[in-house]
C-alpha cells in the first residue's frame, strides 16, 4: 500500500504541472450602454432622434501558452465579437451577423529572443494607441477621426524582447490578400516605463488597405506618434496621425489631447480629436474636408472587472459643400463586466 501512494504521488506530480500549463483561458467582457442619440443633417428632413441599445464590443475569447522548452513556449489566441444586446452586428460587411472575427493568432515565444505570430491581428500602429483612446470601442471611438484602426488578415509578425522599457515590433502581409502590387507592412516602437508613469510610441503603417478618417478604403501609408503621461492619478494623452494614398494623394492629418482623473473608484475622462484634409481637391461635394469630436465621461469602478459608465460626445462631419454638414450627439449610460 505504501508503495501504491508513494507511485500515485510521483505521477500526480509530472502529470499536474503539464495538465495545468495547458489549460486555456477563456475570457471576454460584456459592455452594453442605454444611449440617446441626435443626428443633424443641416436641419434637412432626414434628421434622426431617437433611443437606442448598443453593444460596444463585447467579445469572448481562448487564449494559452504552452511551454515547450526551458526557454520556448507557444502561444495562441482567438477572439469573437458578439452583439450582446440581442440586435445583429452593423458594421460594414458584418451586416446580420451575431459573431464576428476579431484577433487570432498561433505563434512561437522565445524569453531572449521574441515572439513571432502568424494568422488576423491589429496593426503594430493600431496597436502602439496603448490606451490613449479614453472612449475605445464606444460610439465616441477616436476612430471616427483618426486613421489606421486596422486588423488586417494573412499577416506573420515579430515582437521583440523589451529592452530598457522599450520593445519593437514588425509585421508584414502576405501578396495573396493584398489589394494591390505589394503586400501591406506595419512597424512600431514603443517605450513604456511604468514606474515614470511614461508611455512613448511611433508606428508606421505602408501599403494597408483601410479606412481613412476622411476618405473611403484605400491602400494607405499612415504614421502615428503616441505619449501618454501619468502624474499621482492625473494622466494627459496626445497623439498625432498622418495618413495619405500609397500614390502620395488625399493626405489627412489628425491630432487627439485627452486626460483623466482618478477620484478614489471614479475616473473623469475628457478628450477631443480632430482630422482635416491637407487638400480638398479630389474631394466630392458630399466629401468630408474634416472631422471633429470631443467627449466627456466618468467610470465608476466596482472592482476591477466591474465598473458603471456614463459618457456625452458629440461629432461635427464638415463637408466641401456646407449644406452636407453632420452634426451628431450621443449621451450614453453603461455597465461593463469582463470574465
Amino acid at each position: 500500500m505504501k508503495h501504491n501512494l508513494i507511485a500515485l504521488a510521483v505521477a500526480a506530480a509530472v502529470t499536474l504541472p503539464l495538465t495545468a500549463q495547458a489549460a486555456p483561458k477563456v475570457y471576454g467582457q460584456i459592455n452594453i450602454s442605454a444611449e440617446a442619440y441626435e443626428k443633424d443633417f443641416d436641419g434637412s428632413a432626414k434628421d434622426e432622434e431617437y433611443t437606442r441599445m448598443q453593444s460596444n464590443a463585447s467579445r469572448f475569447g481562448v487564449k494559452g501558452e504552452d511551454e515547450l522548452t526551458a526557454t520556448l513556449s507557444a502561444i495562441y489566441s482567438i477572439e469573437w465579437e458578439v452583439s450582446a444586446e440581442g440586435d445583429d452586428i452593423t458594421k460594414g460587411t458584418n451586416a446580420n451577423l451575431d459573431l464576428v472575427q476579431r484577433n487570432r493568432f498561433v505563434g512561437i515565444k522565445h524569453q531572449e529572443l521574441g515572439t513571432i505570430k502568424m494568422g488576423k491581428y491589429d496593426t503594430y500602429l493600431k496597436l502602439a494607441q496603448g490606451k490613449v483612446d479614453l472612449f475605445n470601442d464606444y460610439a465616441a471611438d477616436m476612430q471616427f477621426t483618426i486613421a489606421g484602426e486596422n486588423r488586417v488578415n494573412n499577416v506573420v509578425g515579430y515582437e521583440s524582447p523589451k529592452f530598457m522599457n522599450t520593445q519593437v515590433s514588425v509585421m508584414s502581409q502576405t501578396q495573396d490578400v493584398a489589394k494591390g502590387s505589394k503586400a501591406g507592412s506595419s512597424v512600431s516602437i514603443v517605450h513604456h516605463n511604468e514606474d515614470m508613469g511614461l508611455y512613448l510610441a511611433l508606428a508606421s503603417d505602408m501599403g494597408i488597405n483601410s479606412k481613412a478618417a476622411l476618405f473611403a478604403d484605400r491602400e494607405s501609408d499612415s504614421m502615428r506618434l503616441v505619449a501618454s503621461y501619468k502624474i499621482a492619478d492625473l494622466t494627459l494623452n496626445c497623439l498625432y496621425s498622418t495618413s495619405e494614398n500609397i500614390t502620395g494623394k488625399d493626405a489627412e492629418t489628425a491630432y487627439l489631447l485627452g486626460a483623466a482623473y482618478k477620484l478614489s473608484d471614479i475616473v473623469l475622462k475628457a478628450q477631443y480629436s480632430m482630422a482635416e484634409a491637407d487638400d480638398t481637391a479630389t474631394i466630392g461635394a458630399t466629401g468630408s474636408v474634416e472631422k471633429a469630436q470631443m467627449s466627456i465621461g466618468a467610470d465608476y469602478n466596482f472592482t476591477s472587472k466591474t465598473k458603471a459608465f456614463a459618457w456625452y460626445t458629440t461629432k461635427e462631419d464638415t463637408k466641401k459643400a456646407a449644406v452636407n454638414n453632420i452634426d451628431e450627439t450621443v449621451l450614453a449610460l453603461g455597465v461593463e463586466h469582463k470574465f
